[in-house]
């Protein structure tokens, strides 16, 4: 079965930005032995990206595309997908006839099985990108039978641990040759995929659970979840759980935890969203000095925390704050309670378009962390 992926962005074409969410694509149609024969991008034109795609639909069985599906005028792959399998437009979500949803919200995905192959359509930012592809994606091409002998996986996500001390620490659990671990990390987090191929499903899926204990077993807490779990809600199902309430404030990061935290069903009254951008405004919502430049930033951010947690009347203040100097780019989350005040500081180096969403996962981490060690 031949997979080709077309990304659907005028940025891209221009060389304005990288696409790394091709490559990350790539890697993973590779680990399930899918035959890639074409990568292909086309800009945000509804006639190009429908041709794009009648075009990959000749080639292939399988075309994943990704990009051009937010609610923007210049984003037509609906439009360009219903023009490509001759299929009328519906009210209903996805919007096309015969189309299923991908995710929880319509506007993530969707997919589309035509008489000429199947139409994969996927989000081009990454964080929903990778759900959607390691949860509803992979799982479709593999009962596509892409694979060339019976195998299954089991996927672990990781946060605290860079993915080389993952590789350290499981260096030496590949024991058979029908085995596999692969990794793939964003952002702070990593997930660790355990592969088996055997000549039974019982004996397969008693392999993978002996290699998941394993990893278990030497990986301790640094794993948060499996295959459908979100850092997000992990977090915020463990604040609610124990009672706890949460005041967030961020500084720089364009609300990126806020919203996060948003999408996420919690009791009414454990969330205190701060709506604000800047260390001004943050000042001012909670009775401080506005932080000037020879002031201690670490000390300011502590006592930000600090009103934030009196000023709301809740269980735990926390802070994220990105500072960017000529020195580079620094992420401080400092967390607030009774019992005192934590702080957590990164030095940031990677792509700038990830440093956001860098920072939302160091808070989820760091109040991970102090839930786990005040049960």
């Amino acid at each position: 079965m031949k997979v080709e992926i077309v990304s659907i962005s005028t940025k891209l074409l221009m060389g304005d930005i990288l696409d790394t969410n091709t490559a990350y694509v790539s890697r993973s149609l590779r680990k399930i032995n899918a035959q890639l024969t074409c990568k292909v991008i086309v800009g945000d034109d509804l006639e190009m990206i429908a041709d794009a795609m009648r075009v990959a639909l000749r080639r292939s069985d399988v075309v994943l595309t990704i990009g051009g599906l937010d609610s923007s005028v210049d984003n037509f792959t609906r439009l360009a997908a219903a023009q490509a399998a001759n299929r009328p437009l519906i009210a209903q979500s996805p919007g096309i006839d015969g189309a299923h949803v991908l995710g929880e919200s319509p506007a993530t995905g969707f997919l589309l099985e035509t008489e000429d192959g199947t139409l994969i359509c996927l989000p081009e930012k990454r964080r929903e990108l990778g759900y959607l592809l390691e949860t509803e994606a992979i799982p479709y091409l593999r009962r596509q039978r892409l694979a060339l002998s019976p195998q299954d996986w089991v996927i672990l996500r990781t946060v605290g641990i860079m993915e080389s001390s993952l590789k350290q620490k499981l260096s030496d659990i590949v024991q058979d040759a029908r085995h596999r671990v692969t990794y793939d990390s964003f952002a702070g987090q990593t997930n660790v995929q355990l592969w088996v191929q055997a000549d039974t499903e019982e004996q397969i899926q008693q392999e993978l659970e002996q290699m998941k204990q394993v990893v278990l077993a030497r990986l301790g807490d640094h794993v948060y979840g499996e295959a459908e779990d979100r850092l997000e809600e992990v977090v915020l199902h463990a604040l609610a759980k124990n009672g706890r309430k949460l005041a967030l404030a961020e500084c720089y990061t364009n609300q990126t935890l806020a919203n996060i935290l948003a999408e996420v069903e919690v009791p009414p009254g454990t969330l205190h969203l701060l709506a604000l951008e800047t260390g001004a405004e943050l000042a001012a919502a909670v009775a401080m000095d506005d932080l000037k430049p020879d002031d201690d930033l670490t000390r300011w951010c502590r006592i930000a925390a600090e009103r934030l947690l009196e000023r709301d009347g809740v269980d735990l203040g926390l802070l994220v704050y990105k500072n960017i100097s000529q020195g580079g780019v620094q992420l401080l989350v400092t967390l607030a309670s009774q019992l005192g005040v934590s702080v957590t500081q990164r030095s940031f180096g990677g792509h700038p378009d990830n440093i956001d969403q860098w920072a939302a996962t160091l808070g989820l981490a760091h109040l991970r962390r102090w839930l786990l060690a005040h049960k």
